[in-house]
């Protein structure tokens, strides 16, 4: 059995694909952010394929809801910024731009060469997977160490943004 022979999966993934592009292409902020709800909603429709329901759960209460809520709140408070941005010249080479473009498609095909060959993988999942405290065990436990330092990068991170903007004011 091969890895993209369930429809739904592929359905998802290409929805995942096309919608993070939507992201990063739309000319309109909203737009990027619907674009952007399209993708984490997917992505927590594949969590829960992969039997980790609370991480979907999750995913959308947590960055569907309030993250996102916050993305639109700051895209209504400026919501001309992007006007000026568009009359801004870019410094960016149309050439170095297609270069980057042209790479991504490489690696994208190159990645869904790699999947065709590869067989689909049939396992008993752990005790606990996908829950609350099978989650909490991995993290506190097997993962500590790498999640407090992630914890103290977004401590350092936040910090950091607070001296920039009280600095510029």
């Amino acid at each position: 059995m091969s890895v993209l022979e369930n429809p739904v999966q592929l359905f998802l993934g290409l929805l995942l694909i096309l919608a993070s592009l939507g992201v990063i292409i739309a000319r309109k902020p909203i737009h990027a952010s619907l674009s952007f709800m399209l993708a984490l909603l997917t992505l927590a429709a594949l969590f829960t394929m992969l039997s980790a329901e609370f991480i979907a759960v999750l995913q959308i209460l947590v960055y569907a809801g309030a993250i996102l809520v916050i993305f639109v709140f700051v895209i209504v408070l400026f919501q001309d910024a992007y006007l000026q941005i568009d009359q801004t010249k870019s410094l960016s080479a149309k050439p170095l731009i297609a270069v980057a473009g042209l790479t991504f498609l490489i690696a994208l095909i190159s990645f869904g060469a790699l999947l065709l060959g590869k067989e689909s993988v049939k396992q008993e999942l752990p005790e606990g997977f996908g829950t609350v405290q099978g989650l909490g065990k991995a993290l506190y436990i097997d993962f500590f160490f790498p999640f407090e330092a992630v914890i103290l990068l977004f401590l350092v991170a936040v910090i950091g943004s607070l001296y920039i903007a009280k600095k510029e004011i």
